[in-house]
């Protein structure tokens, strides 16, 4: 068996007594490792929580906010002289060109081809119009539609141009004129004169007002010449839309979009409008930069707080083993090898705090974020992702470093003879 080199196996040694030297003093120990205990755990705490509230910030600004979708919609007019002038050459864009976006742009999480406008919509006598919305099954990613029974259109029924539709709890009410408004699933309905199968029924939003009702109902988009009128052009013009997985990516998202339509159309400025919600987008970046920011000033302070308790109790323990420096380097042990010892007693307080810390601060954060969705029914959870861990491991460890570095340094200085004078 090859042996280690001289230098390894005086470093090993000198790690080993430093070891020995935590062990036979256990309530020193204890001591430095509360310290960074608390500070380890107030950084896995303040992760864990800071994560949890950014995914259910995140998770807000996708379903109430359409901040990460791009829309790609062709020019159907332009301005000019002061009015508005019909433009005849613009591009129809299709299902596939919806799918070729989604597929060929990393970033971006859904697609759909959608289109809007308005029909007259009728039920055993009673009569209303209704805004409608066609568009693929990929409809769904971009429109809030929590059902309160049935189900959105499939895949299927959008290639096969079903006769379905799923419509909105106020159109539901409006319809039932006295019934359950969810017992309109299965039921047919006339839209622009042509029949049509209830699948699902959205979710009440609360804000129901049957004096200026917000009627709306979703149907495949290969169905848009049966139930919408004509356009003036004798063309629809559907929009396609992209959804960026996260809210960093849609500038990323919206230069992708650019480069490929320049590849398809000359000038296609002039014929395509590329919408983001800019404001938006700058408001809520801001907002995670601020969250970003206050969480590394408590994660900073919180490992400021643990450093420091290093630092003073090995201080403290350069004092007291004063002596028994002085005997060491009477025998022969260097500068270097006092310094390697009392560093690696300070790496291995880190490390033992950040283990013990990881357990109380994810035990903490358990119980704020349960406080989160029991007192003020916000449905935020603890995340405790491999990241946090190794930032925390890491985090420690250099804190044992640059914390352990002064009293290890001023152990190393001192004199041997003045070492064993001390009493």
């Amino acid at each position: 068996m090859t042996s280690l080199p001289s230098g390894t196996r005086v470093w090993l040694e000198n790690v080993r007594v430093g070891a020995d030297a935590l062990r036979v003093h256990p309530l020193r120990t204890v001591l430095s490792v509360l310290g960074i205990l608390i500070g380890s755990g107030a950084l896995i705490a303040t992760m864990a929580v800071s994560d949890g509230m950014t995914s259910f910030a995140r998770q807000q600004v996708l379903r109430n906010t359409s901040v990460q979708v791009i829309s790609i919609s062709p020019r159907t007019s332009v301005y000019q002289d002061g009015e508005w002038v019909p433009v005849h050459d613009y591009p129809i864009f299709t299902a596939a060109d919806a799918g070729a976006l989604r597929d060929q742009i990393p970033d971006v999480e859904a697609s759909s081809l959608v289109l809007g406008g308005r029909a007259r919509v009728s039920f055993r006598g009673v009569r209303c119009r209704s805004t409608v919305m066609l568009g693929t099954a990929g409809l769904t990613d971009f429109q809030t539609l929590d059902l309160a029974a049935g189900r959105t259109f499939s895949d299927g029924e959008v290639v096969h141009n079903a006769g379905v539709v799923v419509i909105n709890y106020a159109l539901a009410l409006e319809l039932a004129t006295g019934r359950d408004p969810l017992s309109m699933v299965g039921r047919e309905i006339h839209v622009n004169g042509r029949l049509r199968r209830v699948l699902g029924v959205q979710a009440a939003t609360g804000f129901e007002d049957r004096s200026d009702p917000n009627l709306s109902l979703y149907a495949p988009i290969r169905s848009a010449g049966a139930l919408l009128g004509a356009p003036s052009s004798g063309r629809f013009a559907p929009t396609i839309q992209l959804r960026a997985a996260r809210v960093e990516s849609v500038n990323a998202v919206r230069d992708a979009a650019s480069e490929w339509l320049s590849r398809r159309y000359a000038r296609w400025q002039e014929r395509v409008h590329v919408a983001v919600a800019l404001e938006e987008l700058k408001q809520i970046e801001e907002a995670f930069l601020i969250l970003k920011v206050f969480v590394g000033t408590l994660v900073g302070i919180s490992l400021l707080v643990g450093g420091i308790g290093i630092m003073n109790v090995l201080l403290a323990s350069v004092a007291e083993r004063t002596r028994e420096i002085g005997i060491r380097k009477s025998v022969g042990a260097r500068a270097s090898d006092i310094h390697t010892q009392f560093l690696a007693e300070s790496v291995a307080i880190a490390l033992v705090g950040a283990a013990a810390g990881l357990v109380l601060g994810y035990g903490i954060a358990l119980l704020v974020t349960a406080i989160f969705r029991y007192g003020l029914h916000a449905p935020i959870f603890a995340v405790l992702s491999p990241g946090s861990v190794l930032i925390a491991t890491i985090s420690s460890s250099v804190v044992g470093l640059v914390f352990g570095t002064y009293p290890a340094r001023r152990a190393a200085r001192l004199a041997p003879v003045v070492a064993l004078s001390h009493e």
